[in-house]
């Protein structure tokens, strides 16, 4: 038993495990990594715009296995072997039970061209093929006859590729058909973009954490930036030349080891096949970027060098903690935390003592991080921002859109930030507005937001608990610190306690930022701020799909369209950051 093996030999052990499974790992990338080349070929089932029908409809998974086989063996027969050797017939791969055989075989390999991207980063590619072909569950139903993508005889087939650039023509293999479209794993890339680059990471074919890392960062931003004015013109359903283009996607110079925050995982603990040990962790890792399987993941390019190393000692505390029995009453896997941050130690922001970092891998210790001037103590598994370098940024993007004085020369004096977390938009607009308040939902986060106004001694920032829905609507006041200032000098002459409802605040003079979850904003939420009718709306996003479906809504209200910005808050991913300014139409 593990347990009677002296320390030393326990982590001996360790290494060896981790040694292993890090080889594996390794080798599964080189193979289906698309900056290595195959040493051998496999059959491909081209299909051309002439013949695409008739061979959907007749090549069985058998006959691709055999036809792939005598390739195979065509290709080796061609390179110097032993006198010895003998030919091996591949096993076809074992289809999965829910796997639907139309329009292609499982594992079927096509050779196409990639016409485009989704906002999800992914591939997009048409595959010939004849629509009187389609299964008698698969006809196009007439209320689906709009729906330019079920238009398979005049377009094509779409099939979803990954890490793939527009124009590439590349050759992917089938794992997953629906209804209207097919998904592939991509094998090799044929005719290359010049706009392709060595991907930093070793396992970026396999993992799903980075989708762009092939593409040089220039047109990661340009594709970000096409992006967000293709889904507000689909989704939003906005004629371009109604509202201002959209932006350049702004970015900064840390595209690599920029990320503040990761939480890898691992899978339920399973017995050691050697017997030594109790349990073992298959991977600690990220989960592929075509199924639900971790990949083992030693090293994060994309996150900081201080928790890359952290990480080192915290994956070989897990192996150990399964190796030595302490998981065995873990009935599942779990999520691990690793934040880096600045540790708070409860001083003042005039204290001289140097801030020190720390990553924090517990979920209820306080952390801070300081952005621009000010301080915010959060706990380091709540929801912060995780790219300290993009953060001032954003925000003074957030001011320059909420501070000017609107069409109508009215100067903004109130500002309602809602899904505020921990006061961060409220907190560093507070110096530009008389009175600010913040409504969260989350009741902890609202304890942070007040606390970081005091820390950071903001006494005109109030914030409430409660949901955004109910905002305008709510009977109770709000009581915040009014501020009355000389217009000359801009000094204040006079600070008074003023209790208020929301729903009082003058609407001509007041600003609303949103900052919501992915799925946007509800209905509810909506139907209030339209009734409140502000001056301003000033909405960033995590999600420009879930914005974009928000702003039809909104310039609907009568609301026109300032500013449309992306940034690029987590490069080499497909992750977007969306802001929306704005402004209510005034009429004459």
């Amino acid at each position: 038993m593990l347990n009677r093996h002296s320390s030393m030999q326990k982590r001996q052990v360790l290494t060896l495990l981790m040694v292993s499974l890090f080889s594996r790992r390794l080798a599964s990338a080189f193979v289906y990594s698309p900056r290595y080349k195959r040493t051998t070929s496999t059959f491909v089932a081209r299909r051309s715009n002439n013949n695409a029908g008739s061979q959907a409809s007749t090549l069985s998974q058998e006959q691709i296995w055999q036809e792939r086989t005598i390739a195979s063996t065509q290709i080796f027969s061609t390179a110097s072997k032993p006198d010895d050797a003998t030919e091996v017939t591949p096993t076809p791969p074992q289809v999965p039970r829910k796997f639907q055989p139309w329009p292609f075989q499982y594992h079927e390999e096509l050779t196409l061209t990639v016409e485009a991207l989704t906002n999800r980063g992914i591939g997009v590619c048409r595959a010939s093929i004849s629509a009187t072909d389609l299964p008698a569950d698969r006809k196009i139903t007439s209320e689906e006859e709009s729906d330019e993508s079920l238009d398979v005889e005049n377009k094509g087939w779409v099939v979803f590729v990954p890490s793939v650039i527009p124009g590439e023509t590349v050759r992917c293999r089938i794992y997953r058909n629906f209804r209207s479209y097919s998904e592939a794993d991509l094998i090799e890339v044929i005719d290359k973009s010049a706009q392709r680059v060595e991907p930093v990471c070793p396992l970026f074919a396999e993992c799903g954490g980075c989708q762009y890392q092939h593409m040089d960062i220039s047109i990661q931003r340009e594709w970000k930036t096409s992006q967000v004015q293709e889904l507000l013109e689909r989704v939003g359903k906005l004629d371009p030349d109604s509202f201002p283009s959209t932006r350049p996607t702004v970015g900064t110079d840390e595209v690599y080891n920029y990320r503040s925050k990761i939480t890898p995982h691992y899978d339920k603990p399973i017995k050691t096949e050697n017997g030594i040990g109790d349990l073992k962790i298959r991977a600690i890792g990220f989960k592929k970027k075509t199924n639900r399987q971790l990949v083992d993941v030693p090293l994060c390019h994309i996150a900081t060098d201080r928790i890359n190393e952290k990480l080192a000692d915290y994956r070989e505390e897990k192996f150990l903690d399964a190796l030595e029995g302490r998981l065995k009453k873990r009935k599942k896997g779990a999520t691990l935390l690793l934040r880096d941050a600045l540790i708070y130690d409860g001083a003042g922001e005039d204290s001289d003592v140097e801030p020190e970092p720390i990553v924090e891998t517990d979920h209820n210790v306080y952390v801070k991080t300081i952005v621009k001037d000010l301080t915010f103590r959060f706990l380091a598994g709540n929801f912060f921002q995780n790219n300290p370098y993009m953060l001032p940024v954003m925000v003074d993007h957030v001011l320059e859109a909420a501070t000017p004085p609107n069409t109508a020369g009215n100067q903004m004096t109130h500002l309602i930030d809602c899904y505020c977390g921990s006061g961060l938009f409220c907190l560093s607009a507070s110096k530009e507005f008389d009175v600010c308040v913040g409504i969260e939902l989350n009741a902890k986060a609202v304890q942070e937001a007040q606390f970081n106004a005091n820390l950071n001694q903001i006494s005109n920032c109030k914030f409430v608990a409660a949901s955004a829905e109910a905002i305008f609507l709510s009977k109770d006041p709000v009581e915040v610190v009014t501020k009355e200032t000389d217009p000359s000098t801009g000094q204040i002459i006079s600070e008074a306690l003023t209790s208020t409802l929301v729903k009082d605040f003058p609407t001509d003079t007041t600003v609303v930022v949103i900052d919501p979850p992915r799925k946007g904003c509800s209905e509810e939420f909506l139907e209030q701020l339209y009734n409140f009718s502000p001056a301003r709306v000033v909405y960033m996003s995590c999600d420009p799909a879930t914005q974009a479906r928000d702003t039809e809504g909104i310039v609907g209200a009568g609301y026109s369209i300032l500013i449309v910005q992306p940034f690029d808050l987590f490069p080499q991913t497909r992750h977007i950051e969306s802001l929306i300014v704005f402004e209510k139409e005034v009429s004459n």
